[in-house]
């Protein structure tokens, strides 16, 4: 035991359900970078339960700012004992991440899972970074990168499409399990969530699916191709919080043009945040501002930030009891 825990009250501590509260790291994450890392040493009770405090708080929190940087577990403990001596918290400390071998197996090993089209390599590998990461860290150094490599092979292999279709159809099967899991657990209020009319590819807003989740919301998940005159009763329906849409687009489509005036539509019937994403955003990033719609950009952890800060803005009474 520390001298800094040795001068915590009882009234200091709290169990793990409340760090998971304030971290938004899950339980066994936790239990992980406690038992095989040592970058946590809770108290107990008599009966064997972990006990936190705020100094833990911050520790997982230290923890987080340097996997996002990408810093590898293993790296991670020393740097973390030395900056409880040093007021910086060590966010200039950390390697490229494109030099983390930790994340260059899990990507080399995921693509020679799809590649073999093996469903238990795939769950293996993905269960076991989760169980060391949180799932926004996985997104953003594993499912990424992943969906990243597939679309530079699209014309490169023979199997490129089907192994798409493989990833999309194993992502899916991931979110309706998150989903089943979450429905009792999750309390912020409910994002729709839909591809563009036309739009077939669904791995990104599958991703932002699962990241949403991860950030204690609920979702309804409506997938590809979704006419979007569809969303106003869906959301009043649900007493939904924001629209969330994500697509590719052309610039001289038809159905892109056809798009941005159904999206005009749907902010000016929906009365709630719409926000869109996908490369759709970054090409016409002005026209969905001047009508009123949210672009977040095609990089989906950064887009998960803006949502919520996008949600953050909005008063609950602005959008509560709509349709009732």
């Amino acid at each position: 035991m520390t001298n800094e825990q040795r001068s915590l009250s009882a009234s200091d501590l709290f169990p793990i359900r409340e760090l998971v509260q304030r971290t938004g790291v899950n339980p066994s994450t936790l239990r992980a970078w406690e038992n095989r890392h040592g970058l946590l040493k809770p108290m107990r009770t008599d009966s064997g339960h972990r006990l936190y405090s705020n100094q833990d708080v911050q520790r997982v929190r230290r923890v987080q700012e340097l996997l996002v940087q990408g810093v590898g577990l293993n790296e991670i403990a020393p740097l973390l004992e030395a900056s409880l001596e040093q007021a910086d918290p060590l966010l200039n400390a950390s390697p490229a991440v494109s030099l983390n071998p930790a994340w260059q197996r899990y990507l080399a090993e995921t693509l020679s899972a799809l590649e073999a089209f093996s469903t238990d390599r795939l769950d293996n590998l993905y269960n076991d970074a989760c169980a060391l990461y949180p799932i926004d860290i996985v997104t953003e150094r594993l499912m990424l990168p992943v969906l990243e490599q597939l679309g530079w092979r699209w014309d490169k292999r023979a199997s490129s499409i089907a192994e798409e279709h493989f990833f999309s159809a194993w992502l899916r099967n991931k979110l309706g399990a998150r989903l089943h899991h979450a429905s009792g657990m999750a309390r912020g209020r409910q994002l729709v969530l839909a591809c563009l009319p036309g739009e077939q590819h669904e791995i990104s807003l599958l991703l932002v699916a699962l990241g949403v989740l991860q950030q204690g919301r609920r979702v309804v998940y409506l997938g590809a191709d979704m006419p979007l005159a569809q969303l106003p009763p869906v959301c009043r329906q649900t007493h939904a919080a924001g629209i969330v849409l994500a697509g590719r687009g052309m610039t001289e489509s038809a159905q892109t043009q056809a798009n941005l005036r159904e999206i005009a539509l749907l902010v000016e019937n929906s009365g709630i945040p719409v926000f869109v994403g996908g490369h759709f955003s970054v090409l016409f990033q002005r026209e969905l501002e001047q009508v009123g719609a949210q672009p977040v950009g095609d990089n989906i952890a950064l887009g998960l930030r803006l949502i919520e800060v996008g949600l953050a803005s909005v008063p609950i009474r602005a959008t509560a009891g709509r349709g009732r």
